[in-house]
């Protein structure tokens, strides 16, 4: 029943009944919950002074910081991996029970003053452990998010709200990004969703524009350190694989920024212009299938027309989209 409800029927109900009533109630609570809840001192003492909030919240994150900076310590020494005298073979499963209580108790933290930027910034190594996580095994799966029960998607979300809600500048929006090209996916993810996720997060037009200007930056320092290659062929090629990725993911956060400013244009103009895929088919998918994401028909149809000038060749699936949209007017229920 609800509180009101319980509240209207013990009303009318004798002292001696409510003793008795409680003390069923009491012998009823599992032991863990009396001891969670610290029953037995409230029953000592109903009207006893609660402690201030905030001031918990101050000491809880305080006292978190050193554990979890120890446990970062030992994921990436993949002590709860291998055998090892640091942490008992029995904890090493145990990792991914941490990591949960870790965020539940690091998003209650309110983001403003100093222990919300502690919060944001455990938040924020926590999320770059699970992405190492994906990438190497430093546990005994290397699903590290579907392990813990959350979406990169959604973590990463809790990080970008708790480290901009102090305020997004250069800084910020320069982190934000380095998260995005964080090395290390989930099987269900993919970075598409991620930028979907940071430009959900840069909630006005002056936020947007700074994030555009320091991914063209980034992508710019990119195109110059192409031209200093290691002397090694293989470092070379995984180093050109790498640096190639993150210049696509940096071309598309741009693009996507444009579109949501409303300059289509400019937003097509430098994805045609930067993004470098293995052959100009590619390109014209992928930018035929971001455009079929924000509903532009037009531009859409525009840019098959002038591919196909050039003598691109459109896969099967782009040609009956495009010719789909001519005949109806509209953009298909799917992108084939």
């Amino acid at each position: 029943m609800l509180v009101a409800e319980l509240k209207e029927v013990i009303k009318e109900y004798p002292e001696e009944d409510l003793r008795l009533l409680i003390v069923e109630l009491y012998k009823a609570m599992p032991k863990k919950l009396r001891e969670d809840k610290d029953i037995d001192a409230l029953i000592r003492d109903m009207h006893r002074k609660k402690p201030d909030k905030k001031q918990a919240v101050s000491t809880d994150v305080n006292i978190l910081k050193p554990e979890i900076v120890l446990f970062l310590e030992n994921a990436y020494a993949q002590n709860y991996m291998a055998p090892n005298r640091i942490i008992p073979k029995q904890e090493r499963p145990k990792w991914r029970f941490k990591v949960k209580a870790y965020i539940k108790a690091l998003q209650a933290v309110p983001p403003e003053g100093e222990e919300g930027l502690i919060a944001a910034d455990l938040l924020e190594k926590l999320y770059k452990m699970m992405c190492y996580g994906c990438c190497y095994y430093i546990f005994s799966s290397d699903d590290t998010f579907r392990s813990v029960g959350i979406m990169q998607t959604e973590l990463l979300d809790l990080v970008l709200k708790k480290s901009l809600a102090n305020g997004i500048n250069k800084e910020t929006i320069k982190r934000s990004i380095a998260l995005i090209l964080e090395p290390g996916l989930d099987r269900q993810t993919i970075h598409s969703e991620l930028l979907c996720v940071l430009a959900a997060n840069l909630k006005t037009t002056d936020a947007k524009e700074t994030a555009i200007r320091e991914a063209m930056e980034q992508k710019a320092a990119l195109d110059r350190a192409a031209n200093i290659s290691p002397k090694n062929k293989w470092r070379m090629s995984h180093t050109e694989y790498e640096r190639n990725e993150k210049a696509n993911i940096l071309t598309e956060l741009v693009f996507r920024l444009n579109i949501l400013l409303c300059e289509y244009e400019e937003g097509i103009r430098y994805f045609k212009k930067n993004i470098r895929k293995t052959d100009k088919e590619i390109e014209l998918y992928v930018l035929l299938e971001l455009l079929y994401q924000y509903d532009l028909k037009d531009c859409l149809i525009i840019e098959y027309e002038e591919a196909v000038k050039k003598k691109v060749e459109p896969r099967e699936s782009l040609v009956k989209v495009y010719r789909y949209t001519k005949v109806h007017g509209e953009l298909p229920d799917r992108f084939w």
